[in-house]
């Protein structure tokens, strides 16, 4: 779906990205991780023509975006800033209805679409006609989020879309997120300053350095042992095998004999971290998980 092949960006005499080869498949939610200045929002922002290569190509749908008119390209794309970009003057409504528009969609169209969009991020409809300014940062950013889906682009591109809004309210957007993309099966580019976010939401993580691809891979894998050390402790937080043990679900480590009779129960659905603490909490090292057991053993052997 976005693939960036030999790509190099210089601003004046700044090597911002050198040499950049990557692949995001279809349906994937790709996170862009590295520390400031690394060059994240710069690879993202190839994708859309708001910043061009100096040199090597960028596809998208398997076209070199170079030959595809920007105005275009750029309404097929959805795009969420952390500053949301919500234009004030424009109700709730006007503004999720704005590439539409573009696109020449009728009223009653849109109508339709904005009234869908609401409810797919958790809105209540009766925001529809207030302005951004009457809105809190959470709901801001859910307009957001719905603005870029207006036009029900296949790619989306975000852009730190979490960093201006609190803990608890980023947390809850991270599980509208994942939703979302569940639901909906679109093509995600998110660049952010946050490994935990990144391990929690994406499928494919790629981890840059002062301009370079340092790591590119599954979550779990990056915080595994053999890891590149500079991805596994950018990632791990100092941490890495809990941070590994959380991404694992419980069930990779099951073992087939049934548990003992008083045997805590671990719910269905839980990871080798939910696991660990619930030994923890009850000083027991089997549990039971589904008609099979889990072991202590077993849990810390895949912390590796």
């Amino acid at each position: 779906m976005i693939a960036f092949e030999n790509v190099s960006v210089s601003f004046d005499a700044t090597e911002a990205l050198s040499c950049v080869n990557l692949q995001v498949a279809e349906g994937v939610l790709c996170a862009l991780v590295g520390p400031s200045g690394s060059g994240k929002s710069t690879l993202m922002k190839l994708v859309n023509r708001l910043v061009e290569p100096s040199a090597g190509r960028v596809l998208v749908r398997g076209a070199d975006v170079a030959g595809q008119d920007p105005a275009r390209l750029r309404r097929s794309i959805g795009y969420v800033m952390q500053s949301t970009g919500l234009f004030p003057h424009r109700t709730v409504a006007a503004n999720i209805g704005t590439v539409p528009r573009l696109l020449g969609w009728d009223s009653s169209r849109i109508a339709t679409r904005v009234a869908d969009l609401l409810e797919l991020v958790q809105l209540d409809p009766d925001l529809a006609q207030r302005l951004p300014g009457a809105l809190s940062g959470g709901q801001a950013q859910r307009v957001g989020l719905a603005r870029a889906l207006a036009a029900d682009p296949d790619i989306l591109l975000m852009d730190e879309p979490f960093g201006a809004v609190d803990p608890i309210t980023r947390r809850d957007l991270r599980a509208e997120l994942r939703r979302i993309h569940a639901g909906t099966g679109k093509t995600i580019l998110l660049v952010t300053h946050d490994p935990e976010e990144a391990l929690e939401l994406a499928s494919q993580v790629v981890v840059l350095r002062d301009g370079a691809v340092v790591a590119d891979g599954a979550p779990a894998a990056l915080v595994a042992e053999d890891a590149p050390e500079f991805a596994r402790t950018l990632l791990g937080g100092g941490q890495p095998g809990l941070r590994r043990l959380s991404l694992l679900p419980a069930e990779v480590a099951r073992d087939a004999c049934p548990a003992p009779a008083d045997a805590p129960a671990l719910p269905e659905g839980a990871t080798l971290a939910d696991a660990l603490s619930r030994m923890a909490e009850t000083g027991r090292d089997v549990l039971a998980l589904g008609k099979g057991s889990l072991r202590l053993e077993a849990v810390l052997a895949r912390g590796r």
